[in-house]
């Protein structure tokens, strides 16, 4: 095959004016999505045909089970916010740090195993909303994981976010579990000098962030109740405009 070429009306990679290459990027992103889009359609379709001998069928079996589990760990994260984070003074109930507690009673390493799954899940969603987001409304380029077919450049990008990631969801996992972590020295870091420095302090006293986050997954969920699946954009318009670049 070959390489198709944006930039032929704006002259290349920095001519043409600001509204022309903002349309020449936001038709590159399309093209992406809609190759994206055609590629998954392409393997579902051999899943179906050509390898319908060899396709394990454990796997949609697994991702729905995974996907019950994340829904279940999502509803538990906000009950947690909604009963403990959220209520001024004293929480309504320790709720996730009794459960951590308990486990650390008879052995410790479940209690541990249990924060580093609820902690690891929010950098997941991080990842996948991103992704989720690059794919709908088209502001940057997506970047998806695959198996034996991810780019370096997906590898760099979602590395780099999870990194992004990992200090907030630290900060404000070591909130979640004050009970839990109390004698933690991340503890004495996040809850004690970094939540009380001046500039701060109103963010952090206000639950400005919490109340942010739930606020995004009550419009996430709304959404994505509304347009649950992933639609392509219209291949038929998608190729003149690409043809009319390039003329």
């Amino acid at each position: 095959g070959g390489f198709l070429c944006f930039g032929g009306k704006s002259g290349g990679g920095g001519g043409g004016t600001r509204k022309e290459r903002k349309e020449e990027k936001k038709t590159l992103l399309e093209f992406k999505k809609a190759v994206y889009m055609l590629e998954k359609d392409v393997e579902d379709f051999k899943n179906c045909t050509a390898n319908y001998n060899t396709y394990n069928p454990l796997i949609p079996i697994s991702s729905l089970i995974v996907g019950i589990c994340a829904f279940i760990i999502s509803i538990f994260w906000i009950l947690h916010i909604i009963l403990y984070v959220l209520p001024p003074g004293n929480p309504i109930t320790p709720f996730l740090n009794n459960y951590f507690q308990w486990f650390d009673r008879w052995f410790p390493l479940f209690g541990v195993l249990s924060v580093a799954l609820f902690t690891f899940y929010l950098l997941l969603c991080a990842v996948k909303g991103c992704f989720k987001f690059g794919l709908r409304f088209l502001f940057f380029t997506i970047h998806p994981m695959k198996l034996n077919g991810t780019y370096m450049s997906s590898f760099l990008f979602n590395t780099g976010l999870i990194m992004l990631c990992s200090l907030p969801v630290v900060q404000f996992c070591t909130t979640a579990f004050a009970s839990y972590a109390r004698y933690a020295t991340v503890r004495q870091i996040f809850g004690t000098q970094i939540q009380y420095l001046s500039f701060f302090k109103y963010f952090w006293v206000n639950n400005v962030f919490v109340y942010a986050l739930l606020a995004f997954a009550l419009l996430t969920a709304l959404y994505l109740g509304c347009k649950p699946r992933d639609t392509s954009t219209d291949s038929v318009a998608l190729r003149d405009r690409l043809r009319s670049r390039r003329g």
